[in-house]
């Protein structure tokens, strides 16, 4: 009866087992890359220049002639103007030299966003503690009322 006895309690611990359902979680992740490119252009204002030439003209048979160059002056990318007189002709050249005045880029900008989502499941409808020992302590009874029941099954078939 008592080797029966320690076979029961080995049962009854293998069979207990305490824990409490745990809340399932599920991750999900997102990454997303976003990569802005942005055209730039931009224009380069140049100040403004000049150059001046002053002279003094006189008749001379009939004929104009530069009598006295008074002032000549350059700019600041301007150079002195070229003067000529041809033929009771006035001509007067200045040179500029060529300027880029449009500037023109590319830039990038690269933004990472990653989203996590966790979704837990949360279990609303469990046992208690004490329903659970009912549900054991019901479990057990059971395997004794095998038990005796097997016994009574064996003694009955000896006696015939």
């Amino acid at each position: 009866m008592i080797n029966n006895l320690k076979y029961i309690v080995f049962l009854f611990l293998v069979l207990v087992s305490c824990r409490s359902p745990k809340p399932i979680q599920n991750e999900n992740k997102i990454q997303t890359i976003t990569i802005t490119e942005t055209v730039h252009d931009t224009v380069f204002k140049i100040a403004k220049d000049s150059s001046s030439y002053n002279a003094l003209l006189d008749c001379v048979n009939g004929k104009v002639v530069v009598k006295n160059v008074t002032q000549a002056e350059p700019g600041r990318t301007l150079k002195s103007p070229k003067v000529r007189l041809e033929n009771n002709k006035l001509n007067v050249n200045c040179e500029l030299k060529e300027q880029e005045l449009y500037a023109r880029w590319k830039s990038q900008q690269i933004k990472e966003t990653e989203v996590k989502t966790i979704n837990t499941t949360k279990f609303e409808n469990y046992l208690t503690f004490w329903q659970k020992v009912q549900i054991w302590l019901g479990r057990i009874f059971l395997l004794v009322l095998i038990y005796y029941f097997v016994r009574f099954i064996r003694r009955f078939y000896h006696l015939f």
